[in-house]
């Protein structure tokens, strides 16, 4: 709780919500204010489940730039801290004036009220998320995945599930059976985390089949905690060895953990990067170049080659 009231109480000073960025690789998440060109931000280590280390703390803001638009950002802290309270069954309307009072939050601030007061269908699903929470086998949750997985392993014992609980390390996987077959009919794999867990924000990854006019559900669910390389190889190569062949082809977005993981364990297997990360990743890079005119030249060859079309810059 302790990082989402800090960051909370950044929004307060800022009267503007916050945007997050996470690096895999670092186990770094980096906050910014969302107002343009204000440079205030805030940088976290993970170091375990809810325990952070404040690595970097710039706090002075700037909003003297004009608005992007009139939209209202909403603040990205106090949903997640909205949880606390729907865990102990309490009602929506209760909830948030608990949370706005808790938090020294003002209830006559019309600006402050716009950045994080919650609607009722947001609210709402709030609420579904804790109820869902309480319906664990265990309150402690690697218990209760342990109970699950052990359900499974009895009622469907050709499924492919694994849980490994140790310290400093989650694994866990899952591949039903009825796709197995299906898995020796695809020529490109893509694999990639979309989802984050409701809770430790672990990364949910999902293996699926690309056809060329679509992509077949997923073959394989598994998240790690840390998110590496190791771990990631580990759920990959496991599954390929369950279904008995090693894919030609895997294609992904620019993560180094999840290259690097298809590299190490499946060295034969041609990777396939996704274009619009790839370009993305280039602007990020943009001061890596020796002059403007070469990155112009080289961006505006990889915009060629992905969309068939180059722009300005």
């Amino acid at each position: 709780m302790e990082l989402l009231q800090f960051g909370i109480q950044e929004e307060i000073k800022a009267s503007m919500g916050y945007s997050q960025k996470c690096r895999k690789e670092y186990s770094t998440i980096e906050y910014k204010c969302k107002y343009p060109q204000c440079q205030a931000k805030f940088k976290v280590r993970i170091i375990d489940q809810d325990k952070y280390e404040l690595l970097i703390h710039a706090d002075s803001h700037d909003h003297s730039a004009p608005p992007k638009s009139t939209k209202t950002i909403s603040s990205l802290f106090v949903r997640n801290y909205l949880k606390h309270y729907f865990e102990n069954n309490m009602n929506h309307a209760t909830a948030q004036l608990k949370c706005f009072q808790d938090l020294n939050i003002s209830y006559t601030d019309e600006e402050l009220l716009s950045i994080f007061a919650q609607g009722p269908d947001a609210l709402r699903k709030f609420a579904q998320r804790a109820e869902i929470v309480s319906k664990r086998f265990s309150s402690d949750e690697k218990v209760s995945l342990a109970i699950f997985v052990e359900s499974v392993q009895g009622s469907c014992p050709e499924d492919l599930i694994e849980f490994i609980s140790e310290p400093g390390k989650l694994v866990f996987l899952y591949a039903p059976f009825e796709a197995k077959a299906l898995g020796h009919q695809i020529s490109t794999f893509h694999i990639d985390s979309t989802y984050k867990l409701l809770r430790a924000n672990i990364p949910l990854y999902a293996l699926t089949g690309k056809t060329e006019h679509t992509i077949v559900f997923p073959f394989l669910y598994f998240f790690i905690s840390p998110d590496t390389s190791e771990n990631i190889q580990y759920c990959v190569c496991r599954y390929f060895q369950y279904i008995n062949r090693e894919p030609e082809m895997i294609s992904m977005d620019c993560a180094p953990q999840i290259a690097e993981a298809i590299e190490r364990g499946i060295p034969n297997c041609h990777i396939l990067w996704c274009g619009v990360h790839v370009l993305r990743a280039i602007l990020r890079k943009a001061d890596k170049f020796k002059s403007r005119d070469n990155f112009e030249e080289f961006y505006n060859l990889m915009k060629l080659l992905v969309f068939d079309t180059k722009e300005v810059l």
